[in-house]
């Protein structure tokens, strides 16, 4: 059967890029669900940066990520709902809020980690195929997926 949006070449490139993002997410979904751990993905750049920070405020969060402050605050609230953030007032500042991890936070930092290893471990060797453009390692990636599932790969690993 034909990839249309591989047939359609680089015109869609966006549309390439969107469906392995939302692969992606779907699969690392799958590993979690398989360690039974409620996580959202798509958190994990928030996540991350609450984890390698230790306070950290919505605009520091937006220009790090470079995303939208609507996108920032709805994370944080999912990850507050979570009970996996949580916020001080800033003293000088009444307006801003100070986010930090929470222990609940912490501890799935702890229990993620091995996993976020085996995962970054199996997408380094599915993007060091090499190829003459990006396209080309966009289909290797997609075709190297379509054999072997991300979660089936990093579960046998883990």
């Amino acid at each position: 059967m034909i990839d249309a949006l591989q047939y359609i070449g680089e015109l869609g490139l966006g549309s390439r890029l969107k469906r392995l993002s939302e692969t992606l997410m779907r699969e690392t979904n799958l590993i979690y669900d398989a360690h039974n751990i409620d996580f959202d993905p798509y958190l994990f750049p928030v996540f991350k940066i609450l984890i390698d920070n230790t306070c950290v405020t919505t605009t520091e969060l937006q220009e790090q990520l470079q995303y939208t402050q609507p996108a920032i605050t709805q994370a944080l609230n999912k990850l507050s709902n979570k009970k996996l953030v949580v916020y001080s007032t800033d003293k000088v500042d009444k307006r801003k809020k100070n986010f930090r991890l929470s222990k609940k936070g912490k501890e799935l930092h702890k229990e993620l980690t091995p996993i976020w290893q085996a995962i970054d471990q199996q997408i380094k060797w599915l993007t060091q195929g090499s190829a003459t453009n990006l396209l080309h390692h966009i289909s290797y990636i997609e075709n190297q997926l379509s054999k072997k599932s991300l979660s089936k790969r990093v579960l046998e690993n883990l």
